[in-house]
């Protein structure tokens, strides 16, 4: 081997490995290609259920123990009552297939069509809770909601909880009340979920929607109501707590009402010390879409209005800061860097028709985006980094990949 292309190797190997300098190896990826069609048979069902329309996207990204995680499905059309939606991920990323993860459902619903069945209508982002992938059961099947009312004269409503054991997800439908169970959150050693429901279905029924705070403190084998708001306060409409963001020793609590006819307005908590309090300032009436926790304990939140525009804000525990660079971008999605102390972005350019492309940022500069990789007009969902490559999910169902940019080493 000529010294030339030894020096070029050796580039290459410490990019990879994560042991060249962060300045001198900027964050960079070659075009991505279309890698993974990995809900081809859930697609083929939408379209003979709804050929109206119904969501086909790859709903999240997330990398655990060494898998690529996915998300999809549709709640809204009930999709998990056509066909089952699974914990579907990938082993390695230079393997498209996939496998989808045994469910261990026994006692905890309606009785599984298939020993990968979820009882879920789709799948939403993935969270990490005291070391543990663990998911939040966003809409049960009909099935499981008949199997819960079965159970009493009350009727009474639960949602789903589950985790990661040994390759396989537990299931628990242990959250009173929860009708939607949108996101999980950690702190203190104890399990937060958000959501939306009734206690029974006298109530639901009835128009009595509350938004809900759960905890469990037995890794979610059990939950606690914490706070249950009535919704209307007027009219009809919807309310719902959605998003979690721990940051140091506090945890957000972002929901919102939505009064029939809108808009959208945000209602939040902060949970701190014991005590809950609204969460006034910058973010008081916002809706919050998204929230990432950071690896140098701060938080990203993603608001978003009814236009579709988004701004983002970073998270401590005595408030927020605008990202205003941020501004004329439409954040779809976020993953971190480590090796590289740097967050990647995936967002629309908000034109017609929009452009999308993944920016990176220092953890320590938010601010200052750079252009890591032009995904063009293809319209993306979701984001991760794995094994050094880039994945990006679509609203068509289909992931991309995208490989690094290896720096030349004269």
């Amino acid at each position: 081997m000529s010294p030339s292309r030894f020096l070029g190797f050796l580039a290459a190997w410490a990019l990879i490995t994560g042991c060249a300098s962060r300045s001198h190896f900027p964050l960079r990826f070659e075009a991505a290609t279309p890698w993974a069609d990995p809900i081809r048979a859930y697609l083929e069902a939408g379209e003979e259920h709804f050929p109206q329309g119904f969501s086909r996207g790859i709903t999240t990204l997330e990398v655990f123990d060494g898998r690529l995680w996915m998300g999809y499905g549709d709640a809204t059309r009930n999709m998990g009552s056509k066909v089952p939606i699974e914990f579907r991920s990938l082993a390695s990323s230079d393997d498209p297939t996939w496998v989808a993860a045994p469910v261990l459902a026994g006692g905890q619903g309606a009785p599984q069509r298939t020993p990968t069945d979820t009882g879920e209508e789709q799948i939403e982002p993935y969270r990490v809770c005291g070391g543990v992938l663990c998911q939040a059961g966003v809409d049960s099947t009909d099935a499981d909601e008949l199997w819960t009312q079965a159970k009493g004269p009350e009727r009474r409503i639960e949602g789903n909880f589950f985790r990661y054991e040994d390759g396989s997800w537990r299931k628990l439908r242990t959250i009173p009340g929860g009708e939607h169970v949108h996101d999980l959150g950690f702190l203190d050693g104890v399990i937060y979920a958000v959501g939306s429901g009734a206690d029974d279905r006298a109530e639901f029924e009835g128009g009595q929607i509350f938004r809900y705070l759960w905890r469990s403190r037995d890794q979610g084998a059990t939950f606690e109501t914490v706070q249950r708001v009535l919704y209307p306060e007027f009219g009809k409409g919807d309310t719902r707590f959605r998003k979690l963001l721990a940051v140091g020793r506090t945890l957000y609590v972002f929901g919102y009402v939505e009064p029939d006819g809108g808009p959208r307005e945000g209602r939040h908590l902060r949970v701190g010390d014991g005590e809950l309090e609204e969460l006034g300032g910058v973010l008081a009436t916002r809706v919050v879409a998204r929230t990432y926790e950071l690896p140098d304990g701060t938080g990203l939140v993603v608001t978003r209005s009814q236009d579709g525009r988004t701004r983002v804000f970073r998270a401590r525990e005595n408030g927020f800061t605008d990202l205003v660079a941020w501004a004329e971008r439409r954040v779809i999605d976020a993953a971190v860097a480590p090796e590289h102390a740097r967050l990647l972005v995936l967002s629309g350019d908000l034109g017609e028709p929009e452009h999308f492309a993944v920016h990176s940022a220092s953890l320590d500069a938010l601010e200052e985006l750079e252009l890591a990789l032009d995904f063009g007009l293809e319209a993306p969902s979701a984001l991760a980094l794995w094994e050094h490559r880039l994945f990006i999910g679509t609203n068509a169902g289909a992931i991309w990949r995208a490989l690094p940019v290896v720096a030349h080493v004269p």
